[in-house]
């Protein structure tokens, strides 16, 4: 019943004075439909970014991935792929959440919902990063010194960068598109704790009209017109 009662008290006061800190940055979050390449843009836009700064600051910006489920996997004392299930949107029923609080080892959602926003708002404050997915514009929306990116594409042409880059047929690349899809925007509804709309994000990229290379030019150009220099 112990785990029962913390459980109770985590749901109760999860979301009360909650702090929206604002943190040195500069920080961008970037997410996706799908299909579209958001971890090569990151690794465009940290290059971009770092030429910019020139010899004064090398390597000053990076881009953080793998990093948030590891840590709170980490933290939590979990396998990443515990993690993992969590942010695909496979969080437990309130039944299953009852019967699984019995467990020593047991990590509520709430818990777990709360870890990954300090870890993500940790790197935020580090500042110089780009944070790719992991709910990141949901959990730094109201922080300052930040700039939210969505990648979107056509369906169609979306899934024939997926048949492309997994060896995929046709009806399994269309099937994966529409479920994760809707696994990502539940990422952002659980982490906020509010409907996924499009107005999360400052600036929505098309990637079917854009090549990295310009996506990754408009941005480092936002900064830098946003003053995120730090």
């Amino acid at each position: 019943m112990e785990n029962l009662l913390r459980e109770y008290m985590e749901r109760a006061f999860a979301d009360r004075g909650t702090v929206h800190h604002t943190g040195p940055g500069p920080v961008v979050t970037i997410s996706r439909e799908y299909g579209c390449p958001s971890k090569l843009l990151a690794q465009r836009l940290t290059d971009l970014l770092n030429k910019h700064n020139g010899s004064e600051k090398p390597g000053v910006w990076r881009y953080i991935n793998k990093e948030v489920v590891e840590t709170t996997a980490h933290r939590l004392e979990l396998n990443p792929t515990e993690v993992n299930y969590f942010m695909s949107a496979g969080n437990k029923g309130l039944i299953e959440d009852v019967l699984a609080s019995f467990s020593p080892t047991y990590v509520s959602n709430i818990r777990m919902r709360k870890t990954i926003t300090d870890v993500v708002r940790t790197i935020a404050l580090q500042g110089h990063v780009v944070i790719v997915g992991r709910g990141g514009a949901g959990i730094l929306r109201n922080h300052a010194n930040t700039l939210h990116i969505r990648l979107q594409a056509p369906r169609d042409w979306r899934i024939s960068q997926v048949c492309s880059s997994n060896g995929l047929p046709h009806a399994e690349a269309s099937r994966l598109v529409d479920e994760m899809d809707k696994k990502r925007a539940a990422l952002i509804e659980m982490m906020t704790g509010e409907k996924f709309h499009p107005t999360l994000f400052d600036v929505t990229f098309n990637c079917s009209s854009l090549s990295l290379e310009e996506i990754a030019a408009t941005i480092a150009g936002l900064i830098e017109t946003k003053k995120m220099t730090g």
